[in-house]
């Protein structure tokens, strides 16, 4: 998904955030899904990656941004990058909301946040306790080549594209 890159672009927020981790390997994670079954990063070795956090239930935002990346899949999928939504919701009530917004992609489950916290996105958006609405693109050799805080909370697929492609194989 990702190939390396000499800088890494990330938002204009920097205390503490993924950046730190810019050209070193993903930090690897296990996390449930709502679709019942267990993901783990290390299943995509080998492939692009693009990770989605946000606040997840209760912001409507971060849902249309999923259903943003739903709508430009194909685009996604044919540079070879899948996106995997992370929230720290329990899955039911994340599963109310795909069914709101006819998400169908499954989001995984940071229950308590370490996966988010790992990846400096706690404290990002509007709480300090959860994820804002970032994106983190891992290359298929499983090293984080970019990132980006988007405050506005949103980004067009075409916006997110343009600064990955320089990132893929």
């Amino acid at each position: 998904m990702v190939v390396v890159g000499a800088m890494l672009f990330f938002g204009n927020r920097s205390s503490g955030g993924g950046e730190a981790l810019a050209g070193k390997m993903a930090p690897p994670f296990s996390l449930a899904s709502t679709s019942g079954s267990t993901v783990s990063l290390s299943d995509y070795r080998g492939e692009n990656v693009l990770l989605y956090f946000s606040e997840g239930v209760g912001c409507d935002a971060c849902f249309y941004q999923m259903v943003e990346l739903e709508k430009n899949g194909g685009e996604l999928r044919d540079a070879g990058i899948t996106v995997l939504p992370i929230v720290m919701n329990p899955a039911d009530q994340v599963r109310s909301e795909m069914t709101r917004f006819g998400i169908t992609t499954p989001f995984l489950i940071d229950e308590g946040g370490a996966v988010s916290k790992e990846y400096g996105m706690l404290g990002k958006g509007m709480h300090a306790d959860l994820p804002g609405h970032g994106l983190v693109f891992i290359d298929a050799s499983g090293r984080i080549r970019w990132a980006k805080e988007y405050s506005s909370m949103y980004a067009s697929t075409s916006e997110i594209m343009s600064a990955i492609r320089p990132y893929l194989s």
